[in-house]
């Protein structure tokens, strides 16, 4: 628990902020967006085994059934103005951090990014939560460790000073650690053939030799199309996988290219502590 001060009603006053409110806070920080189930299996709920786990990070919790210490957390962080609730049509509420609540990380020595993301645009949010899903499995149940694009947006605005906006792709999720980092892309629907070509040529030319891209596609024939389409152009360095398969095996299925070989998210032997700051200038991000 710390004691801060913020503004309430044109006053500074005193407030105390328990560790589970600090612990949303952070998570809401690194990872931008989030819906209440996911915040729940994250943080509150980490005894549960892996398949209810990973049921709750791709949100299979209805409104209705929201209550416990998660929801009264955020509850008493949005009274306070630490945290935003948000609210789209056929998507139950999510949540994040706000001016205010940044500032507080920020004189606790908390923060781990200089800014912070409050908002998603409505034709993005559930690409947004699904591609957080897939994240919250790799490193939560796999024990992997994982930057977010929001993560990597801030720590390489440097890099993009050097290079016009539309030349920067980010991945939606980067998987660091071992000898072969991988490029995370969630496909929710088919791309053209000419969008992805240009999009491969980019990985062909800035990602470390050693380096692959992994899709995780939900679309019909996701794997299929896709594998087509990286043959055509030689793309030896795409695998793809079926959302699907994904979930089914709890993020450990194969990933699998043109050429019929295949990489997995292989689990962790003992799960580490997420670094925030591992993914530094000297990462991904600052490489491109």
């Amino acid at each position: 628990m710390i004691k801060v001060k913020i503004r309430s009603g044109g006053n500074e006053v005193d407030i105390e902020i328990r560790r589970a409110g600090l612990s949303v806070m952070r998570e809401l920080e690194r990872w931008g967006i989030l819906g209440l189930s996911q915040l729940d299996g994250l943080i509150f709920h980490k005894g549960l085994e892996a398949r209810r786990r990973l049921d709750l990070f791709f949100g299979c919790k209805f409104e209705g059934e929201y209550r416990g210490a998660g929801y009264k957390v955020l509850g008493r962080l949005e009274k306070r103005g630490l945290a935003a609730v948000h609210r789209f049509a056929n998507v139950p509420r999510v949540y994040t951090l706000t001016r205010k609540g940044h500032d507080v990380l920020l004189k606790a020595g908390l923060a781990k990014l200089e800014d912070y993301r409050d908002s998603v645009a409505d034709s993005l949010v559930k690409h947004e939560l699904l591609v957080n899903g897939i994240g919250l499995t790799i490193s939560e149940l796999l024990g992997l460790r994982v930057s977010t694009e929001f993560e990597r947006q801030v720590l390489s605005r440097g890099a993009k000073k050097k290079y016009e906006r539309g030349s920067f792709p980010l991945p939606d999720l980067w998987v660091s650690g071992d000898d072969q980092p991988k490029a995370i892309e969630v496909e929710r629907t088919q791309k053209s053939a000419m969008r992805y070509r240009k999009l491969w040529s980019f990985y062909r030319g800035c990602l470390p030799k050693c380096a692959v891209v992994l899709y995780v596609t939900s679309f019909p024939n996701g794997p299929r199309l896709l594998l087509f389409q990286a043959r055509k152009v030689s793309a030896d360095f795409i695998y793809v996988c079926s959302l699907e398969d994904f979930q089914a095996s709890l993020g450990g299925c194969p990933f699998i290219g043109y050429r019929g070989g295949e990489i997995c998210l292989k689990r962790r032997p003992e799960p580490i502590g997420i670094n925030f700051a591992a993914e530094s200038r000297e990462g991904y991000a600052h490489a491109l």
